[in-house]
């Protein structure tokens, strides 16, 4: 029996909001959030790590008192301004013993240029260099106002990378790209309107971009955020200008859905949809299984990441964290689900497995 890789979940997401708390961008203690993660029993470490290196001690002495461990942390970085924050980052994740630190490259340059995909690449080598050397792996993730926003760019700085003997290393949030299902001016975005390229966001289709990177082996790191196709704004919270930085502030783009049904209230967009989930829920069990089925698979860690920003559930009046253990909570009982399966069909062949359930 194949065991469970690491399940972790966001720091940004442990808040125990509420009707009279919303979600907010002042979050709890790290001392509270690992308390929350405790009294859950779901979760075998934190994704978080210190802003700062007088918190430390805070964010060790909380780990040792819980027996959660600090595996992950991710860091957004702008290429010709990001040296000394990314080399302190990695020195934070390295003192509170953080394996993995994920990387979120925008779109453009310090002088606002697009990265090529050759810039992304170099630009990958040297993050990936320099954070081996102090015992961190890096991930590069597929992400709005990122290079990988036009989600084909993907293989091909993967390929470039291979070619010089590293290993490309994914984190793969697919949230980025299943908002984007039925949203036009979404889709503009990434693809100026390739029908090809739209059609393989969906999860569903056996070549999505889903499936190009877990049969590519390239994803490491699995990053859970529920969302739904033509995902709704979030109406609570303002982000100014989403491609660029200085414009009028504008809705949240919609890339987080309450993973169960909130009350009346709780959230910007008054009707909730169970079916809606089933991209999510899709991608989840396409995780796993690839997990179980492929031998060398290099997927090592996966995370929950309902996050408190604009895009996400800024301003929600939802238990956020609640709603993030039960995610956690259906990522646990599918994977025993599906480990069950595997395990039946080890044993038969397909057409066997099939038959003996005929009346």
């Amino acid at each position: 029996m194949k065991k469970m890789f690491p399940l972790g979940c966001a720091g940004l997401g442990i808040q125990a909001s509420s009707f009279e708390q919303p979600v907010s961008l002042n979050e709890p203690s790290i001392a509270e959030k690992f308390e929350l993660l405790q009294k859950a029993e779901l979760w075998d470490f934190i994704d978080h790590i210190p802003l700062h290196a007088d918190f430390i001690d805070d964010y060790i002495q909380g780990s040792q008192k819980t027996g959660i461990p600090i595996y992950s942390g991710y860091g957004c970085y702008v290429w010709g301004n990001h040296e000394t924050e990314f080399k302190t980052n990695i020195d934070l994740s390295a003192a509170v013993g953080a394996k993995y630190h994920n990387i979120m490259m925008a779109a453009k340059d310090i002088s606002r240029s697009y990265l090529s995909n050759e810039q992304v690449a170099k630009a990958y080598l040297y993050f990936y260099e320099y954070a081996l050397k102090k015992g961190v792996n890096i991930t590069f993730e597929n992400h709005v106002d990122n290079w990988s926003e036009d989600y084909r760019r993907v293989m091909q700085v993967a390929e470039l990378v291979q070619k010089q003997g590293i290993p490309f290393q994914l984190a793969m949030d697919y949230s980025h790209c299943i908002f984007k299902i039925e949203n036009p001016v979404e889709c503009h975005v990434s693809f100026q309107g390739s029908p090809d390229a739209i059609r393989k966001l969906d999860p569903f289709n056996t070549d999505s971009y889903a499936d190009d990177w877990l049969n590519s082996n390239l994803v490491h790191w699995g990053q859970i955020r529920p969302a739904v196709p033509n995902g709704p704004l979030n109406m609570w919270a303002s982000e100014s200008s989403p491609w660029e930085g200085f414009g009028v502030d504008r809705p949240g783009r919609g890339i987080q859905y309450p993973f169960a049904q909130p009350n009346a209230g709780e959230w910007p967009t008054e009707v909730w949809h169970a079916h809606k989930l089933a991209c999510t829920k899709e991608v989840i069990k396409k995780l796993i299984d690839s997990y179980l089925y492929n031998p060398e698979s290099k997927l090592e860690i996966m995370t929950v990441d309902n996050i408190n920003l604009w895009s996400y559930g800024l301003g929600w009046k939802y238990n956020m964290f609640q709603d993030s253990c039960h995610v956690a909570a259906y990522i646990r009982e599918l994977y025993a689900e599906r480990s069950a399966i595997y395990e039946a069909k080890q044993k038969l062949s397909v057409q066997d497995f099939v038959k003996q359930y005929r009346a």
